[in-house]
């Protein structure tokens, strides 16, 4: 457990995984896509982000999108990687929180970008098969 004010290590783009939870991440926004409505009124926008290491989808729900723009950087506290359609993407966990921290003036690259991997599932399996 973390000492009250104190932050865990920010993660690399390149070090998400699908599944991980609860990790501090910062990156810039690259390009953002028009929001859609979705099925229960609430709305979501994906927005292509990058760090120094790469570059990944980033899904945002509800109000958060309203405020967000191209060359903003942003961090999550508290983010989660999830795989949706195959996709690595990465998001605000339910208990964390996005923070705009800067605008413009971050090193990045949008390459690899992390999302048009092709993330196949770990067979438990495969260790026994040997």
């Amino acid at each position: 457990m973390q000492a009250q004010g104190t932050r865990q290590k920010q993660i690399l783009i390149s070090e998400f995984r699908p599944m991980m939870k609860g990790f501090d991440c910062q990156f810039i926004v690259l390009e953002a896509n028009t929001p859609l409505m979705v099925r229960d009124g609430q709305t979501v926008q994906k927005f292509k982000v990058a760090d120094s290491s790469g570059s990944i989808v980033c899904t945002l729900w509800g109000e958060y999108e309203q405020h967000i723009k191209c060359g903003d950087i942003l961090r999550i506290e508290g983010a989660e990687a999830k795989l949706f359609k195959n996709t690595l993407t990465v998001t605000v966990g339910r208990y964390g929180k996005l923070v705009k921290v800067g605008e413009h003036t971050m090193e990045f690259s949008e390459v690899p970008f992390y999302s048009e991997f092709l993330w196949v599932p770990d067979s438990v399996d495969s260790a026994k098969a040997g």
